[in-house]
C-alpha cells in the first residue's frame, strides 16, 4: 500500500491561461509582455539566468492572473513556446506532478517505496525535494526540469550552477549514510522521445555531472503530457549519451 504525506496532488492547472508574447526581459524575474488584446503589462517569470535563452523576444506565452492582491505583478508566466513546442516553465507544479505519478505507480525507478515525504526546513537539505522509503532503504530525490531540445531529444546539462553544486554535496552526504540518491529530470514538454546527455553544450558542466554519476548519484528522466488544462507525467525517457 502506498502511503504518502504530501497530499497536494491536483494535476489541473489552478488558473485560466491567457495568450501573450514576450516583449523583453529586463530584470531577472520580470518581463514585459503583450497580451492577446494588444495591451502591455509585466509578468513574473522563472529565472532564465539558470535556464539560458528561455524567453526570446516574440516567443508565445501562456500566462495567468495572480490571485494575491498584495503582489505588484498581476501576471505570471506558465509556459513558453519559442517556435519548437510548448514548455511548462512554472516549477511549482513539479512536486505535485511527481507525487501523483508515484501514486499512479508509473515511475518504474521508485515502485519499491511505500512512503514519500516532502522535505522541509527541519531536514537541513534545502536543495532536495523528497525522501522515499521502505523498511530496507531510504531514497532522496531532487527534481530538475529540462527545457532544451535537440533533434527530438531533451538535452542536458545546459549549465551546472551553485544550486546544483550544493545539491550534489547534500546528496553525497546522504549516500555516505547508506541512502540512495536520485536526480529526476522532468521534461515538461510533448515533443521529446528521449533524453540526451551532451558533452558539447557545456563540457565543464557535463564533466561534473559525469563525475557525480560515477560516484553513485543516479539520473533518471520522465516525459510529460501538456496542454492548457493540465500536465502529467506519462512515462520514462531513456537517457542516451553524445
Amino acid at each position: 500500500m502506498f502511503d504518502y504525506v504530501f497530499t497536494e496532488v491536483a494535476l489541473k492547472f489552478d488558473d485560466e491561461f491567457l495568450k501573450a508574447k514576450v516583449i523583453s526581459r529586463y530584470q531577472r524575474l520580470i518581463m514585459d509582455i503583450k497580451l492577446d488584446d494588444d495591451s502591455l503589462t509585466q509578468a513574473f517569470c522563472s529565472d532564465d539566468n539558470v535556464f539560458p535563452n528561455l524567453y526570446p523576444k516574440g516567443a508565445d506565452l501562456w500566462v495567468s492572473r495572480v490571485k494575491e492582491h498584495t503582489r505588484r505583478l498581476r501576471y505570471e508566466v506558465q509556459a513558453v513556446n519559442k517556435g519548437d513546442g510548448w514548455v511548462m516553465v512554472n516549477q511549482r507544479y513539479f512536486p505535485r506532478l511527481f507525487v501523483e505519478a508515484l501514486r499512479r505507480r508509473i515511475l518504474p525507478d521508485f515502485v519499491q517505496y511505500t512512503k514519500v515525504r516532502r522535505l522541509d526546513a527541519g531536514d537541513h537539505l534545502p536543495h532536495l525535494d523528497f525522501e522515499l522509503s521502505n523498511p530496507q532503504e531510504k531514497c532522496f530525490v531532487s527534481l530538475r526540469p529540462i527545457y532544451n531540445k535537440q533533434d527530438g531529444k531533451a538535452v542536458f546539462p545546459s549549465k551546472v550552477n551553485l544550486l546544483d553544486i550544493e545539491m550534489f554535496e547534500e546528496m553525497k552526504k546522504e549516500r555516505a549514510k547508506g541512502a540512495r540518491t536520485v536526480v529526476v529530470l522532468i521534461v515538461p514538454r510533448l515533443d521529446c522521445v528521449e533524453t540526451l546527455f551532451s558533452w558539447t553544450i557545456d563540457p565543464v558542466s557535463a564533466g561534473r555531472i559525469y563525475d557525480e554519476a560515477k560516484n553513485g548519484l543516479e539520473f533518471v528522466s520522465y516525459g510529460c503530457n501538456l496542454d492548457k488544462k493540465g500536465i502529467n507525467i506519462t512515462g520514462k525517457l531513456n537517457i542516451c549519451m553524445k
